[in-house]
């Protein structure tokens, strides 16, 4: 509603008529101007590239300190060999990963979540027995693998800072993606490692895929998912797969946020 004092435009008027004519009061004298609504220009490419962007931001969230370090690699390798790019030179490792995710709508390149700009290679025939090892932890957990996890080979995977992590300040030699969509390992590490010691590296790993998969986050409970896929990695290791695992009481279908596949 208006409030006039004096009659219109000879002293002052402040507010607003049937939503049709708005008065008001500047520096410059009083003033009045019709309302209009403003258009809403939001079209279905708009949500699109919205829905993406929240997506991404989630997904960076709930990324464990060591995987975001790969993307910020990437920064730090091309600030190093190519300084000419500005662009990308100024870009945080969110931006970056906004960057992929945006312009070809999905969170995979080559079957990898990882930055594709890293030297990285598909090791799945490295590995012996990979494939039955995911078997043996569907046994063990009780779970079952929603999405196939493909393991990489990296040359460099920095050192733990996720705090809470019974290792951290020393070498990164295997982490997995926030989504279990995916598992880095530390080449030179692995295939200096006994038989026994690869085995409960892979399986470690593929037990956080496996929690991933099923809801289970990360970083809210670190020290807690370290216990579990250390555990579990050595009970694949040792090829202890029964009675099913459990942890504190409950296994890990009670755990996980949903113990089915979507």
């Amino acid at each position: 509603m208006a409030k006039t004092h004096g009659p219109l435009y000879s002293l002052s008027a402040k507010g607003t008529i049937g939503k049709t004519i708005t008065y008001g009061k500047s520096q410059f004298g009083n003033w009045a101007r019709g309302v209009f609504l403003k258009k809403t220009t939001r079209n279905k490419a708009q949500d699109i590239i919205r829905n993406w962007f929240k997506r991404t931001i989630d997904y960076f969230l709930d990324m464990a300190d060591e995987e975001r370090f790969l993307w910020k690699l990437v920064l730090m390798n091309t600030k190093e060999y190519n300084t000419h790019k500005i662009q990308e030179t100024s870009r945080s490792p969110r931006c970056h990963l906004s960057h992929h995710t945006l312009s070809t709508k999905s969170f995979l390149w080559n079957l990898s979540p990882f930055p594709p700009e890293l030297i990285q290679w598909l090791g799945k025939d490295e590995i012996e027995g990979y494939e039955q090892m995911k078997s043996d932890l569907e046994t063990l957990t009780g779970l079952s693998f929603c999405d196939p996890v493909p393991p990489f080979f990296f040359p460099y995977l920095g050192i733990v800072t996720t705090e809470e992590h019974p290792g951290k300040s020393y070498r990164t030699i295997g982490l997995t993606n926030a989504r279990g969509a995916a598992i880095a390992l530390h080449e030179d590490h692995y295939f200096t490692s006994s038989i026994r010691e690869q085995k409960h590296i892979v399986g470690h790993e593929l037990t956080h895929a496996i929690m991933s998969q099923h809801g289970w986050k990360y970083r809210p409970a670190v020290s807690d998912s370290e216990i579990i896929a250390d555990e579990c990695g050595y009970r694949i290791a040792d090829g202890d797969l029964i009675p099913v695992y459990t942890y504190k009481g409950k296994t890990l279908s009670e755990w996980v946020p949903d113990p089915s596949c979507p």
